[in-house]
């Protein structure tokens, strides 16, 4: 299959069954449609839906001409290129407010990577057909597509300059302020990423990465403040990476 489904899960209200009540979104203000008026909503031939994937869901595969692209609400996903020898390489990490899939705006185009759920991840499923129709009814949208473009070109740049270059110790803080500013929840806490996608994500070993994290635990850089939930020292990492950057 190019892609498994995620659960149905609900918004504000449960009778919609699965599918998005986008007028009364907790988080409208961030996602692709804010800048629509409600009654936009009212006459979807292919309505939008709410769905819950968990780790290791697969949204899309790579080379797949797909019709739809994803809103992301809560949680995770990472972005798979593959190489030329088969294997697979995370190339970009998404959170809330971002959206995934939007290359199939381009007509014709396949999905350029695969995109799977590395946290528990909530999302809006959007049909091609219902995107194209709104940009067409509402030019407006065209701005916030724009702006969506904008911001994974911007996350490309920042991948490239921060995470894949320095020493391990740079990019792996690099990486935790990273999932701050995308992934963290309203406390400002962070779910780690599973030490294999961290070490991808970087380029080292999971060894590497493991004694990493373990360091800056015993520093106190990061610590756990619940369940599978962790608090970082933004300041402190910042500091981190400036002296060892500074450092020939």
């Amino acid at each position: 299959m190019p892609h498994r489904l995620g659960k149905p899960s609900y918004c504000t209200d449960h009778e919609w069954m699965g599918r998005s009540d986008c007028t009364h979104c907790a988080i409208r203000g961030m996602m692709l449609f804010s800048q629509l008026p409600p009654e936009s909503f009212d006459h979807l031939l292919q309505p939008i839906g709410n769905e819950h994937y968990p780790p290791g869901s697969i949204l899309y595969r790579e080379g797949y001409a797909g019709r739809e692209v994803f809103s992301i609400r809560r949680g995770l996903v990472k972005l798979l290129s593959l190489g030329v020898d088969g294997s697979e390489r995370i190339v970009r990490l998404l959170g809330k407010g971002a959206v995934v899939g939007l290359e199939l705006l381009d007509q014709g185009t396949a999905y350029h990577h695969t995109a799977v759920a590395t946290q528990d991840v909530d999302l809006c499923r959007i049909p091609l057909a219902t995107l194209v129709d709104l940009e067409l009814h509402h030019p407006e949208l065209c701005d916030r597509v724009r702006q969506q473009l904008q911001y994974q070109v911007d996350r490309a740049d920042h991948w490239i300059k921060h995470l894949n270059t320095g020493k391990a110790r740079v990019r792996i803080a690099q990486l935790l302020l990273l999932l701050a500013e995308i992934g963290s929840d309203r406390n400002g806490d962070i779910e780690l990423l599973p030490r294999d996608d961290m070490a991808a994500v970087v380029g080292v070993t999971k060894e590497t990465a493991s004694r990493i994290i373990a360091e800056f635990k015993r520093h106190r850089l990061i610590y756990k403040v619940a369940a599978n939930t962790h608090r970082i020292e933004s300041q402190k990492l910042q500091e981190l990476i400036a002296r060892e950057s500074s450092v020939d």
